[in-house]
């Protein structure tokens, strides 16, 4: 399993998210009505064409999604944060009073 995102990993994946065109990206079929563009993705291809739709369809997804899940893991390591830092202020007390 791969190791946690560095605070770095994370800082950059925001980055690279703000960079992409707005979305949702809509699925747009070519001509004969298969999914062919996904916002500003076009041509996709897959060897078989009942895997097209859902990949693309994932793609459109995606681009809302992973945001999303991006700011939920910020969100959570700065409440981590506060909490370790109020867990250790806590044990600080805890130990000072035992001693006094």
């Amino acid at each position: 399993m791969r190791e946690p995102m560095s605070d770095a990993e994370l800082a950059e994946a925001q980055r690279r998210i703000m960079r992409l065109p707005k979305g949702p990206w809509p699925v747009e079929p070519n001509e004969y009505g298969l999914p062919d563009q996904v916002g500003p993705i076009a041509f996709l291809q897959t060897w078989n064409t009942d895997e097209q739709l859902p990949v693309v369809e994932f793609i459109g997804w995606a681009r809302d999604a992973v945001p999303a899940f991006i700011g939920e893991v910020s969100r959570q390591r700065d409440l981590i944060r506060r909490l370790e830092g109020q867990l250790k202020a806590a044990r600080r007390e805890e130990a000072g009073a035992s001693r006094g």
